[in-house]
């Protein structure tokens, strides 16, 4: 699973906010905030620094950092130490 930004092929970085539909068909980080939709075909991680309030349909899912919300992920979702997840699970 990618987990590095150099990895990834796209990032919200710190500081950024999004909010809306985002599909993507490669891997996404997110350091800022986000709060809407996300589908990927790939990896997700949201960084230490990451605020998310959505749902996520993807392949792996990393969370270091803050999620409200659902989570499909096809393989796997990992919670690192620093993450916090208030929301569902399915993988």
């Amino acid at each position: 699973m990618a987990t590095r930004s150099d990895q990834m092929n796209s990032v919200i970085g710190p500081g950024s906010i999004f909010e809306g539909k985002f599909y993507i068909s490669g891997s996404l980080k997110i350091d800022g905030k986000f709060e809407g939709e996300i589908k990927t075909e790939d990896a997700l991680v949201v960084g230490e620094t990451g605020k998310v309030k959505t749902n996520i349909s993807a392949k792996d899912v990393v969370i270091a950092g803050t999620m409200i919300g659902n989570i499909a992920a096809e393989n796997e979702v990992r919670l690192e130490k620093s993450g916090k997840l208030l929301g569902d699970i399915n993988a």
